[in-house]
């Protein structure tokens, strides 16, 4: 039984889009600490599950992240409560899917990882280098939260009139939401109840309006992590190589290359421009069409 459960978490992360993966990867770290604190309360040994806590939580002080520096990775997934995973993964599926439609999917990890790490190291920098905040030097950080509010960020930042229909309020721009989400971390700073999350959120969101600033500018942060993961994924990928035969099209040359890449990107900019305007809504059939094979394409 088992093993179907792994290979059905295998099955969902091969098979599902970006946002998909992410969910799943949360939601198996969650079940796995869970059963591991499960099992060591149940065996007299609850408190080892501190030595599991500390390696794999997020350091606040500096000498803590340069001793274990891998938690700066695993912290971005690493839940405790079930009311703290569901929130964050409820919102990064919203959201997740908004941006995935109006770029494509393979934005959404590299901007989670990114706006993780913004988050995190923005945190630590603010408790070594602001005084009254040094008192939480001793703590540690976890949780989806700073790379989840990249993407909303960025998702504003890209189509701010797009609307949401939130329950008993009705439709609201995207960009008034984010607003809310920036402006509620910042007040909660004052209530010092979730100080190290409060910052982190500031981070993450700093990273989102940026991954999208430098993707209108025509400069794709997500390209060097795409790479990496590539990399590993085709070191572990057990897939044969095909013996099929390909008939490959005469190349073709750097000008006309050129100009069809710079027609393609004007027109894509133009709809976006339109978008950030007059909403999605605004858009004709094959405006639509463009804008979905783009994405599709990259």
């Amino acid at each position: 039984m088992a093993n179907q459960i792994v290979e059905d978490i295998k099955f969902k992360i091969k098979s599902g889009n970006s946002v998909t993966k992410l969910i799943v990867i949360n939601i198996a770290v969650f079940l796995i600490v869970s059963i591991i604190h499960i099992l060591l309360s149940f065996s007299g040994r609850g408190d080892y599950f501190s030595i599991v806590q500390d390696n794999i939580s997020l350091p606040l002080s500096i000498s803590g992240f340069l001793y274990k520096p891998w938690t700066i990775i695993s912290y971005m997934f690493l839940h405790y409560e079930l009311g703290h995973i569901f929130w964050n993964l409820i919102t990064l599926f919203w959201f997740g899917n908004i941006l995935s439609e109006f770029t494509n999917s393979k934005k959404i990890i590299p901007l989670y990882l990114l706006g993780g790490l913004a988050g995190g190291l923005f945190t630590i920098a603010c408790i070594k280098f602001i005084p009254s905040l040094q008192i939480y030097s001793f703590s540690h950080l976890v949780g989806a939260s700073a790379g989840v509010t990249a993407i909303i960020i960025a998702a504003a930042a890209l189509v701010p009139s797009y609307s949401l229909n939130l329950m008993f309020i009705g439709p609201v721009k995207l960009i008034y939401v984010a607003l809310f989400v920036i402006f509620i971390d910042i007040l909660s700073l004052a209530s010092y109840s979730n100080v190290g999350g409060n910052i982190a959120h500031i981070g993450g969101a700093a990273m989102g309006y940026f991954f999208i600033d430098q993707y209108k500018r025509g400069r794709d942060l997500s390209k060097g992590i795409n790479s990496f993961l590539d990399f590993f994924r085709n070191i572990f990928s057990s897939k044969p190589k095909s013996k099929m035969k390909v008939a490959y099209k005469k190349p073709m040359s750097d000008a006309d290359y050129n100009y069809q890449k710079k027609v393609t990107q004007d027109q894509i900019d133009a709809i976006l421009d339109k978008i950030s305007k007059s909403g999605y809504s605004s858009l004709s059939n094959k405006e639509k069409e463009i804008l979905f094979k783009a994405s599709n394409k990259n």
